[in-house]
């Protein structure tokens, strides 16, 4: 093929344009490699800052439950003006905490007394209520449970969430879950993402609060209570925040493990990118974070992803590395004739010695390590679908007379005429080997009963009726045909190999 190249200038100047573009196409794919990759270090480095935001807040979250709960704890229960200056301070300093609320835990029997207890003391209007966040988002009645958990404290206490007071967080599985889950393990613990009342996406932060130290009464006794918790009610939306430095088509998506990334009712804040074309999506990779924070409470994922686009492209560099690619132009040419015409001769080269080292000579059958090759892949292939494969031995009777007789050109001769009626007896995808002398082996795959292998044996000793005609000479062959099936016979090659030559000397005694 390289001798072709110089006898005709036109491929050769295909090839060098080829070679050419080739060049063209690396060097911009290095250009863009670098481009790619500093887009991909600002990347980090804008989702790390959104990771220490989001993750400082639910620090502060924790550590602002974990203070309110120890004011609850310390402070009288009447003295409800102390807690809420606490709260109004939080507040203030921490925006992005929308609410804080206290729990208390009472059993069903004290239900009527601890109402009464708080309509005298707090609010005249105060009703145990219930309200389905997971269905029809209606307040209910409420049921007969062991034991209510309603809001009796809330920061802001506005007209806007008066409404809330009294709620028994039990009514709702999922609530109860993760309260259950912070009573009995004593720590804080973040509910599943859920709409509030007020129509804001949110999340709670609840732990159980402390009993008083040194011999302390528990503020709850006066209500009847067992026990409370405290509460902080949070704003998903705020928990990340998309400043002014947002890179262009970045993806923002804070979500709680619970649920899977693509679940919607898992997802607690996201920003959306802008929808990219087909074409930047084909020819840019998307860039992806994905970063547990790092709190036991509150231990939401943070993915971050963005789409690269032209803009990250230096264009400047473009120029400069096509007037290199012209520069180099000759040199490639020679260079690219010289490694085409290489390589050529060297698949040759290969191609041909895999052909010698695996078939015969004589017949193009394939030789005993071809043999080895294929019947390995088709003894596994054959176990793996619980299939049956057939193995044939033969051998010519009296090949040795006819080279005595007619000169071993003819006996080459009729091995020939051998292989080409051992072709026409088998599926093309069978194989034919011979293994040496006057003897060889067929590989029947895919087989479903004796039968095809039988039909297999009566055709070939059919074709040997017939005299090979080599040369002047008519020369008439007998043949011994000994079979193994797989798993039956065996279920190795040895095996299998080895039972089937004993059937053939069987069948060879048996016709003398």
């Amino acid at each position: 093929m390289g001798l072709s190249f110089t006898r005709n200038p036109r491929r050769i100047y295909q090839l060098v344009v080829i070679i050419w573009l080739l060049l063209f196409a690396a060097v911009i794919s290095m250009i863009v490699a670098f481009d790619i990759q500093r887009a991909a270090a600002i990347f980090n480095d804008h989702a790390h800052d959104h990771f220490q935001q989001a993750n400082d807040r639910v620090h502060i979250n924790e550590s602002v439950l974990e203070g309110f709960a120890a004011m609850i704890s310390a402070t009288n229960e009447l003295d409800r003006a102390r807690i809420r200056v606490y709260a109004r301070q939080m507040l203030k300093q921490y925006p992005y905490i929308f609410k804080f609320e206290i729990l208390e835990k009472v059993a069903n029997d004290k239900l009527e007394s601890f109402t009464e207890y708080y309509r005298r003391a707090f609010y005249p209007d105060f009703r145990v209520k219930a309200f389905s966040y997971e269905s029809d988002r209606q307040w209910q009645p409420v049921k007969k449970v062991p034991f209510h958990l309603p809001i009796v404290f809330m920061e802001p206490f506005t007209p806007e969430f008066s409404e809330v007071l009294g709620l028994d967080i039990g009514s709702n599985e999922f609530l109860l879950h993760s309260l259950q889950q912070s009573e009995q393990e004593g720590r804080a613990v973040s509910t599943a993402p859920f709409t509030l009342v007020q129509g804001h996406l949110a999340y709670l932060l609840q732990r159980p609060v402390p009993e008083p130290g040194h011999g302390g009464v528990s503020s709850f006794n006066s209500s009847g209570a067992q026990s409370g918790f405290a509460e902080l009610v949070i704003r998903a939306d705020t928990l990340m925040e998309e400043g002014d430095d947002a890179l262009p088509g970045t993806r923002g998506l804070l979500y709680n493990p619970l649920f899977d990334p693509s679940d919607p009712r898992g997802h607690l804040s996201v920003h959306e990118e802008v929808e990219s074309g087909w074409l930047v999506s084909a020819l840019f990779p998307r860039l992806h974070i994905a970063r547990s924070l790092d709190s036991e409470s509150q231990p939401f994922v943070l993915l971050t992803e963005q789409q690269l686009g032209w803009s990250i492209i230096s264009w400047g560099k473009l120029g400069l590395s096509l007037l290199i690619a012209i520069l180099t132009f000759m040199v490639m040419v020679i260079y690219a004739r010289l490694y085409f015409r290489n390589e050529m001769e060297r698949t040759e080269m290969t191609v041909r010695l895999f052909h010698l080292a695996n078939h015969d000579a004589l017949t193009g059958l394939a030789n005993r390590n071809l043999l080895y090759d294929r019947l390995s892949h088709a003894i596994k292939q054959t176990a793996r679908q619980q299939g049956q494969l057939s193995i044939l031995f033969l051998d010519l009777v009296d090949f040795k007379e006819v080279n005595d007789s007619y000169g071993h050109d003819a006996g080459d001769g009729v091995l020939k005429r051998v292989a080409e009626r051992l072709r026409a007896c088998v599926r093309a995808g069978d194989t034919i080997v011979r293994l040496g002398g006057d003897e060889f082996v067929l590989v029947l795959e895919n087989i479903t009963s004796q039968k095809d292998v039988d039909h297999v044996v009566e055709k070939i000793k059919m074709d040997f009726e017939e005299p090979f005609e080599v040369g002047s000479h008519a020369i008439k062959l007998g043949i011994s045909i000994g079979t193994a099936t797989y798993p039956r016979d065996g279920t190795d090659m040895d095996a299998l190999i080895s039972h089937a030559d004993s059937c053939m000397y069987r069948d060879k005694r048996s016709s003398e």
